[in-house]
């Protein structure tokens, strides 16, 4: 079994605002479900010209820079990109909240289980009398 690539097709996307809470401040960016341009090329000319590969801090965006970009390419207003933000800090939060509470949920489970055990020899015990008499 062999794989082989003939061609690499390019698309580009707008960018609106995302919904990720994983951005350490300010607005999150994501891609548009429709592209608007398409390029499809040789895949021997892709790799003669393509660039080395990014470094991560090459990837990240600063947050100043995503909300340029939604500011002037998305043509979002201030308004639009802080309610985007702040739906996003809530999610932040709540996400926090359930790690934290995570700790709690192993020890609840294990109350939980003796409980479940206590509640068995009692009836383990009911019967065993009522069997008596």
């Amino acid at each position: 079994l062999s794989v082989s690539f003939s061609a690499v097709e390019i698309r580009e996307f707008e960018i609106q605002i995302g919904d990720n809470p994983s951005v350490s401040s300010g607005p999150p960016l994501t891609i548009a479900w429709d592209h608007f341009n398409e390029a499809k090329i040789d895949i021997d000319t892709y790799e003669t010209n393509c660039s080395e590969r990014r470094t991560r801090d090459q990837i990240l965006l600063p947050y100043k820079e995503r909300w340029r970009r939604l500011a002037e390419e998305a043509k979002l207003t201030e308004d639009e990109i802080f309610e985007g933000t702040k739906k996003v800090n809530v999610a932040r939060r709540k996400r926090a909240e359930t790690i934290s509470n995570l700790d709690g949920a192993h020890l609840e489970e294990k109350v939980e289980t003796v409980k479940r055990w206590v509640q068995n020899i009692r009836n383990r015990k009911m019967k065993q009398d009522e069997q008596r008499m």
